[in-house]
């Protein structure tokens, strides 16, 4: 019969590897998590609506259309992430103290100005620009997916 200390060991050794094993498993649902996210963007900007559209839009239509697809964004993730597509919803609806936006919608809004400037010096189409990939963008920097390792 091998020591009790060879069994403590081998223990610990298997705890290890069960955590390494869990950890593993853990990252590759987010992992897998994210590219669902990315792949649902993929799939709505099939019915994407360009810039040069949106710009043509009430301003009371264009901000009804970003909260429906965040809404809609949020709504299909959250199946997969609720955590993540919680965090995402709080960062759009939640205003700054002294401000009329919250901080996503204001940084949406700061990109899409970026695109009209650039537009106006006759670097980008609007027409083949997406309302839906600014908001991807913008959500793919506040909340990048996990680095894999």
């Amino acid at each position: 019969m091998p020591p009790r200390w060879a069994a403590e060991c081998f223990m610990i050794v298997a705890d290890r590897s069960f955590e390494d094993h869990r950890n593993g498993f853990i990252r590759f649902w987010l992992y897998s998590g994210m590219k669902l996210f990315l792949a649902f963007f993929v799939l709505m900007t099939a019915q994407a609506m360009s810039l040069k559209d949106f710009n043509t839009k009430p301003t009371h239509d264009r901000s009804v259309y970003v909260v429906d697809f965040i809404e809609k964004m949020t709504g299909d993730l959250g199946t997969k992430n609720p955590q993540l597509a919680q965090d995402i919803r709080d960062w759009f609806s939640r205003k700054q103290d002294g401000k009329p936006f919250s901080a996503g919608l204001e940084r949406v809004y700061v990109e899409l100005g970026a695109v009209e400037s650039l537009a106006q010096d006759g670097k980008v189409d609007l027409s083949k620009i997406q309302v839906e990939g600014v908001i991807v963008k913008v959500v793919k920097d506040k909340f990048p997916p996990p680095a894999q390792k």
